[in-house]
């Protein structure tokens, strides 16, 4: 099996029952999850607000308060908690700093509805993948349509691995480096996907899930973010699914680094 194919399987299945994988993704697809879903859902007995909200939290940007848009404020406050506490949902800290103001200071009009929040990680890959593809399409499945569903599946599945390679980034880097505690950083007007600073190593960095291959002008971008943040790494890092462009690899720099899905070996 290719490292694409383990990543796949890895996207939908990790935390699912250990079951013993033939042929390729969709069919095992259909046939652990479709064809077995009364029986799946029972893992998730959850209350129809908490489901929906699952699934929001599985699409979207991942801030905490974004089901507040759907759901009543105390009761999305209520669910989260829960969640929280049942570990099926675990948070990632913001580590932008707050602004600091004194009394009387007004805030420019353009950050006065700007609201400083941590972010969702579900605990594992399956669990998202259920809210994200199978809960909101439960009537479709339980009416047999599985070629419907996965057609469905089959069209977002790459956007909805993007944030999957981005988790298994972080794990090979922490690998990698022997570090611990590596996650996104965002502000209102950017995001790094690679953020980490200790006393000893400070590395930023970017993921791409394209089946293209990544042109120098994202190391750009980077830099750019890099000064936003008064931070010079000892590490850029550059992760992408298909590699880099040639332009890009004729780029001398002793403080970036590249890596694709090959690299990803030292997790298996």
């Amino acid at each position: 099996m290719s490292l694409n194919e383990i990543f796949n399987f890895y996207s939908v299945f990790d935390g699912f029952e250990f079951v013993n994988f033939e042929g390729e993704i969709y069919e095992n697809i259909e046939k652990y999850l479709l064809r077995n879903y009364e029986f799946i859902k029972k893992y998730f007995d959850f209350d129809e607000s908490t489901c929906y909200a699952l699934s929001i939290f599985s699409k979207n940007n991942r801030n905490i308060f974004s089901i507040n848009r759907k759901i009543h404020h105390f009761k999305a406050l209520s669910i989260l908690r829960n969640l929280l506490k049942i570990g099926i949902l675990k948070l990632e800290k913001n580590k932008e700093i707050k602004i600091k103001r004194n009394k009387n200071q007004k805030l420019k009009k353009e950050l006065r509805g700007y609201v400083n929040q941590d972010k969702i990680i579900f605990k594992d890959n399956f669990t998202r993948f259920f809210f994200y593809f199978l809960k909101p399409n439960e009537k479709l499945i339980l009416d047999s349509k599985f070629e419907e569903v996965l057609a469905y599946i089959k069209d977002n599945l790459e956007s909805y691995q993007s944030f999957c390679f981005e988790q298994l980034a972080r794990e090979f880097l922490e690998e990698k480096f022997r570090i611990k505690g590596v996650q996104s950083y965002w502000t209102r007007d950017f995001e790094l996907d690679i953020y980490y600073k200790d006393e000893f190593i400070s590395i930023l960095g970017e993921v791409k899930y394209k089946n293209k291959k990544i042109c120098k002008n994202v190391f750009n971008i980077l830099k750019f973010k890099a000064k936003k943040l008064n931070l010079e790494p000892k590490f850029y890092i550059l992760i992408s699914k298909n590699g880099f462009s040639k332009e890009f690899l004729r780029i001398k720099n002793e403080n970036l680094l590249l890596f694709d899905l090959n690299d990803f070996k030292i997790l298996l």
